[in-house]
């Protein structure tokens, strides 16, 4: 049977008197109202010409990562999440009983116009649909596919345009010959097929909503039509029915086992589901049978990237662009992948070719930024930023981009000048008020920082950055019970969140709670039994409280784990000192002094016991030096005294 009108199929077969006017007029009736009874949901559609189109332009604009101002990132991996160290430094005075933390503002983390508020957090906000992303629903043949980026390595369902599914299918209709006979209904057979022609037609026409129930009636009556089953998941994939539409995609495959595109759209279902491990298998079994399948190889890829599998995405986006030498998308994941491998040089040439290709694409021009301050390149990554902001002047993420490279230059005032602009562009970025903070924060200008952060937190309350930015300038400011509730908090969310429980633990201790902050620092070492800070932090509240073993155990430890640690080698020895054993502090000194020849205090206080034990010469040696390094010493009550033997 041809696929025409089956309307005009009745006419005919009523005509030569096939089947009877009453067979005929409830025929007729039947098609009639079906079609016309069906209520509209609209569809997003988006056309799709062929596949080059979806090379060149994948998407409406870039997909953008967090902007991390304040950190000390993980990017080995990630473009990966990113955990920052958020402790606080402190200047110690020799004897200090300061605990020690990381300094909690730092530029290396900072990722230039990948915007925790304009891209995804592996971790889940959403986006605004980018250039680089990957759609969600457009209907297509099994060569048309869009190509996408992935942000923080996890491709999210807001990332993604619509995806939708359609065959060219006029070949593909069943043929088998209506009854001849007068006088005798149409056959099921042939009642399947003019519902499935119908059905066609429709989705032809765009009518997808009204093909459903055709679709569903022809498979009612046969329920071996491959075909209807592929095309009622392709509509259902259309409306977000994943799970739906992954049962009609699995039982076209069980009719027909070589049924490429069922196959290839189970991937895309279970992809849209965020089963990237379950879609690798489906886009397997379409590349087993068509190796120079470049969609195939393309979702691969992103189920790789977003499964943290990086090298093998890598490979499968190399396949993209062997069968595709044009195809963006490949080239992009391809430079991301390499990045995470810090494979930096080969990244930035793959994102010279997407430049290549498309020279206004954001995320290659962030990207290419970005593997050049991994490489040390400041100067090149500057003259990019500046480029980008001649090809988008508009675009918030390059003003940041060019504010982080400023920072890293040490060039604080001109990098507060472009977190200006940036808000100029849009004065409600989170992420442009963070950063500003920041500028401030380096300048050590905390009072006019605390307003940025606290307007970005306006902005996002729940934006990580400019959290534990305003917690450490509230250090700075003194104000260590507000720094406290934010760490509260943070362990709430997260209770095994190390860094919330260090910086809890400096807090108290610098508050001399030193029951509550042992408590936080045995709760860090719990999670992290490497943590030589925790350890360190841990020995001088024993020392304060004068338990001299506990303290020595603690800082043993911390020496264990680093014995470059020159710190913990001299409050072991003022342990030592404290408990009258001369020898091994002078060792614990010595040892400090062969790590840090300028430690001042290793030697003032090895010149003490010198100086006890005699030895006149070498004291008033050791306090020359330390009075050379430091003229303060000279002050000292102490050292006055043993200058004057």
């Amino acid at each position: 049977m041809s696929d025409e009108d089956p309307i005009k199929i009745l006419k005919v077969r009523y005509a030569k008197g096939e089947i009877t006017t009453s067979q005929y007029e409830e025929m007729l009736s039947y098609l009639l109202e079906d079609v016309t009874s069906i209520q509209k949901n609209p569809i997003i559609k988006t056309s799709i010409e062929d596949d080059q189109e979806l090379s060149q332009n994948p998407g409406s604009s870039e997909a953008v990562d967090n902007i991390t101002p304040d950190t000390q990132s993980s990017e080995s991996g990630d473009n990966t999440n990113i955990q920052t160290s958020c402790g606080i430094q402190d200047e110690l005075d020799y004897e200090s009983d300061e605990p020690i933390g990381d300094d909690p503002i730092t530029d290396e983390g900072f990722h230039p116009g990948l915007s925790s508020e304009n891209g995804i957090q592996a971790d889940g906000t959403t986006t605004p649909k980018h250039e680089n992303q990957i759609p969600e629903s457009q209907y297509l043949t099994d060569a048309t596919l869009s190509a996408g980026i992935v942000d923080e390595n996890r491709i999210l369902e807001e990332q993604i345009n619509e995806l939708e599914i359609i065959e060219e299918t006029e070949d593909e209709v069943t043929t088998g010959e209506p009854s001849s006979i007068p006088g005798v209904f149409l056959s099921g057979q042939d009642l399947s097929n003019v519902c499935y022609v119908t059905a066609v037609n429709l989705i032809h026409a765009g009518e997808y909503d009204k093909a459903l129930p055709f679709l569903e009636k022809s498979i009612e009556i046969d329920p071996h039509q491959s075909q209807a089953w592929l095309y009622r998941g392709s509509i259902l994939h259309n409306r977000k029915s994943y799970n739906e539409a992954l049962v009609c995609f699995e039982k076209a495959l069980s009719l027909d086992e070589s049924q490429t595109k069922a196959a290839l759209f189970k991937g895309y279902c279970l992809f849209n589901l965020h089963r990237d491990q379950d879609a690798l298998s489906a886009f397997d079994l379409v590349l087993s049978q068509d190796r120079r399948h470049a969609r195939a190889w393309l979702f691969k890829g992103y189920c790789l990237q977003n499964l943290k599998q990086f090298r093998e995405a890598a490979s499968a986006f190399n396949a993209v662009t062997e069968h595709n030498p044009k195809e963006m998308a490949g080239w992009l994941h391809k430079g991301i992948c390499l990045f995470e491998l810090d494979q930096h040089p080969d990244a930035l040439s793959s994102f010279d070719k997407v430049l290549e290709l498309d020279k206004r694409n954001l995320s290659a021009w962030l990207f290419k930024i970005r593997s050049f301050i991994k490489m040390n390149r400041y100067q090149e990554a500057l003259q990019s930023s500046t480029k980008l902001i001649e090809i988008s002047p508009r675009e918030i993420s390059a003003w940041l981009s060019r504010a982080d490279i400023l920072l890293k230059l040490n060039k604080i005032e001109e990098a507060l000048d472009a977190t200006k602009k940036a808000l100029v562009v849009d004065k409600w970025s989170a992420d442009a008020w963070n950063l500003r903070g920041l500028c401030f924060h380096k300048l050590k200008r905390y009072e006019q920082a605390l307003p940025c952060y606290e307007n970005a937190l306006k902005l996002n309350p729940r934006h990580a950055e400019a959290m534990r930015n305003r917690a450490s300038c509230f250090h700075k400011l003194k104000r260590h019970v507000d720094a406290l509730q934010y760490y509260e908090v943070a362990i709430e969310d997260n209770p095994n969140n190390i860094e919330a429980w260090f910086n809890r633990g400096l807090i108290l201790h610098k508050s001399k709670k030193y029951e509550e902050a042992l408590n936080s620092y045995e709760k860090v070492i719990n999670l992290d039994r490497f943590n030589v800070k925790a350890y360190f932090n841990k020995g001088k509240i024993h020392r304060a409280l004068e338990q001299y073993y506990e303290a020595l155990q603690a800082f043993t430890q911390a020496t264990n784990i680093d014995p470059q640690f020159a710190s913990a080698w001299f409050h072991m020895g003022l342990i030592y000192s404290d408990l009258v054993r001369q020898k091994e502090a002078i060792q614990c000194y010595d040892r400090t002094l062969r790590l840090d020849p300028r430690h001042v205090g290793a030697l003032l206080y090895k010149g003490i016991i010198l100086d006890d034990l005699g030895a006149k010469r070498e004291a008033f040696a050791c306090f020359q030096k330390a009075t050379s390094l430091d003229p303060k010493v000279a002050t000292s009550m102490k050292v006055k005294g043993k200058f004057a033997h």
